[in-house]
């Protein structure tokens, strides 16, 4: 039906025109108060505060004057510009797998088919109005796919300009396949955009996985947090002044090779540039790390250091702190190195912090979804490899901490997808260019195989000690031990024959006695220790119950394991005595410390549950071999090694000064510290138990 000609007039009648002006404070979409040319020509936001500049201009040191009339739209084209604006979610079309694919130019040169650099996620992260933001994310429909595919970009999640992506886990606050489907960013009071959410894989429902999401977010802190950021920053650059190019060549010379967790290159290039970029943490764990071997500088060794490194620690600590409200890369790098600060000197015990630190390492990682596998993800290659450094890092660092305290761990098997790494990740970022390299040693220049070797090696032993854990050390597999100890022992036995294929296969530059001329001293030292602290743990599981009864009864399997253990520890002791000056002084990690206490402590195990006059015998020479190892060691230990051996040390020790009396009283309950504990209230000097 056509409407009437005085329906038409009434339509008419009804149009009127807005005056509008410039000048004044203006608010998103106001039709009073018209946007500035730029904001116009751009079809942005025009948002004046209080008078101009508006905030786009205001950003960019741009003229902000309107200048042009304003462009008349019919009523039904402005009814169209107030739906798009309105409408913030979108709907879009399942991509397809080849819209995620990558061709071999971007993949080589990190760019996309337009010769741009590599695209960070928060490109629609701006002061944008929705309208702005639209048109950067247009629909994906099935018409759209074929121009798609030739616009395909690699993208990063960790190089946005004061940006942070935070991942998105299944449980989060919105449904993940939803997500895939319909997206809005977060538009704040000022019409800025908060947040957004960007797809880094759409999934694949032929194999199971889900499509994965991050928030991309603003880096907008409160004062105090900058505040203190700044100050943490200042004080360890004050306190190493003009040293901090020589500590970072230290670091990457002793520390990097066993535990190569810092980003090379990326960090060698952001430090020379402006390390003030690099955040405060990194800085002065790195710092702090290196000033342990100070005095094998030959340049350093002349000079007194002029700080502690318990001073370089605490003010990353405290930044730390503060920057985990934006994680990211640079961020779980430093919470990895955080906890290997040089144990004090008259500590016995490892302190509980190994493991709260462990736990804030992991809590970083999960948050940057390092537990995510990002081998289909569109982003970076380099950043997939890094990645997958990092969690597998992570995942070492909480086995370790988790034996250090016999604590469960925090990851299981089914908190994480990341695949296993291979040599081509941690080939990554190895090689310094020429223009970097008077930045560090002539060693630390090029990619070093047994470097990556001692790592993936690592990480494979990592992998059989939490199958072992799972297996023999909760409260759970302990029940399983006492109610089927046939399958209880069955498992075990598979463990132990994964150990023996990881000892025999493992690559010869990571044996402790290769040498190659390039290399003066391979530190493989605490990749062994390691290995000798699985293979006990591994024995205490296969000889358990460690009771009078056991030790007793020819059947169990204390008994039936008990010379296999011995022949073990006759190993470890090899290692011992292979263990050099140089060797000890070199950097071992804060578990290393654990570890020798447990091989120590199996040592004491054996010789208390020996059966037979000549087991006693055997067992107690072993350890008077590792008392002597000890004592020798002891004679070269410095004050930043003695950290190391001074716990097992006190441990066995105490054990000599004390045998004959705990083989005396057979005392199986209480302390063996109780009769010694002299009453001065007594005159006549009775013992007194512990209060």
């Amino acid at each position: 039906m056509q409407p009437s000609s005085s329906d038409n007039d009434s339509l008419r009648k009804r149009r009127f025109r807005i005056q509008s002006e410039f000048g004044r404070a203006r608010q998103w979409r106001s039709r009073k108060s018209r946007p500035c040319d730029t904001c116009r020509r751009r079809k942005t936001a025009c948002v004046i505060e209080d008078r101009p500049p508006c905030l786009f201009c205001r950003g960019r040191g741009l003229d902000c004057q309107s200048t042009i009339e304003p462009i008349q739209h019919s009523r039904l084209q402005a009814s169209d510009d107030d739906d798009e604006a309105m409408v913030l979610v979108e709907p879009a079309a399942e991509p397809s797998p080849q819209e995620e694919q990558v061709s071999p130019e971007q993949v080589s040169h990190g760019k996309n088919d337009h010769g741009q650099d590599l695209l960070s996620p928060s490109a629609s992260v701006e002061d944008v109005d929705v309208r702005n933001w639209r048109r950067n994310h247009p629909p994906t429909t099935p018409s759209s796919t074929g121009s798609r595919l030739t616009e395909a970009k690699v993208y990063t999640i960790e190089d946005g300009p004061n940006l942070t992506g935070h991942s998105l886990g299944l449980s989060a606050e919105q449904d993940t396949n939803l997500l895939a489907s319909f997206r809005s960013v977060i538009i704040n009071e000022t019409n800025r955009v908060d947040g957004d959410i960007f797809q880094v894989h759409a999934g694949n429902p032929a194999v199971g996985t889900p499509p994965l999401h991050f928030y991309i977010l603003r880096d907008w802190f409160m004062p105090y947090d900058n505040r203190i950021k700044e100050e943490s920053s200042q004080a360890i650059e004050y306190r190493v002044g003009t040293y901090g190019p020589n500590l970072v060549r230290l670091y990457f010379k002793y520390v990097h090779p066993v535990y190569c967790v810092v980003s090379k290159v990326r960090f060698l290039r952001a430090y020379k540039q402006d390390k003030l970029s690099i955040p405060a943490s990194l800085r002065g764990v790195i710092y702090g790390m290196a000033a342990v071997f100070w005095k094998r500088d030959p340049t350093l060794r002349a000079i007194p250091r002029p700080f502690e490194q318990y001073e370089l620690f605490h003010a990353a600590q405290a930044s730390l702190e503060r920057e985990l409200e934006a994680p990211n890369l640079w961020k779980i790098q430093a919470c990895l190195l955080m906890l290997h600060e040089k144990a004090a000197g008259n500590g016995t015990f490892e302190t509980p912090r190994t493991w709260t630190l462990s736990a804030q390492a992991l809590a970083c990682a999960q948050m940057i979804g390092l537990h995510r596998d990002p081998s289909d993800w569109n982003i970076a290659p380099w950043e997939r490899s890094l990645r997958k450094k990092l969690w597998w890092a992570t995942y070492v660092t909480d086995m370790w901490s988790s034996v250090s305290h016999g604590n469960p761990p925090h990851i299981y098997r089914a908190s994480y997808t990341t695949t296993d790494l291979n040599m081509d990740d941690l080939r990554f970022d190895e090689d310094v260019p020429d223009d970097l390299r008077d930045m560090v040693d002539a060693t630390s220049a090029t990619f070093d195989i047994s470097t990556a070797a001692r790592f993936l090696e690592l990480t494979k032993l990592t992998q059989i000690l939490h199958k072992l854990l799972d297996t023999a050390f909760t409260d759970h597999s302990y029940r399983t031990a006492v109610l089927d100890a046939e399958g209880q022992e069955a498992k075990l036995l598979e463990i132990q024959s994964e150990l023996e294929s990881w000892q025999s296969l493992i690559p010869q530059c990571v044996t402790m006695s290769y040498t190659a001329d390039r290399y003066s001293f391979r530190n493989n030292g605490p990749l062994h220790l390691a290995y000798f602290a699985t293979q006990v743990l591994l024995f205490r599981a296969l000889m358990t119950p460690a009771s009078m009864a056991a030790k007793n009864s020819p059947h169990s399997s204390l008994r039936r394991f008990f010379d296999a253990a011995i022949d073990q520890c006759s190993d470890f002791l090899e290692f011992m005595n292979e263990i050099t000056p140089d060797g000890l002084r070199a950097f071992w990690g804060r578990h290393g410390r654990s570890q020798l206490i447990l091989t120590g402590n199996f040592l004491v195990y054996l010789f208390l549950l020996s059966s037979s006059p000549d087991h006693v015998r055997e067992t107690f020479r072993l350890l008077e071999l590792f008392h002597e190892s000890l004592q020798r060691l002891g004679d070269v230990v410095d004050e930043e090694s003695v950290g190391l051996i001074r716990p097992v040390a006190l441990r066995i020790d105490s054990f000599f000064t004390q045998a004959a009396q705990i083989m005396r009283s057979g005392s199986t309950t209480g302390s063996y510290s109780a009769p010694m504990l002299v009453d001065h209230q007594d005159e006549a000097s009775t013992t007194s138990p512990i209060q």
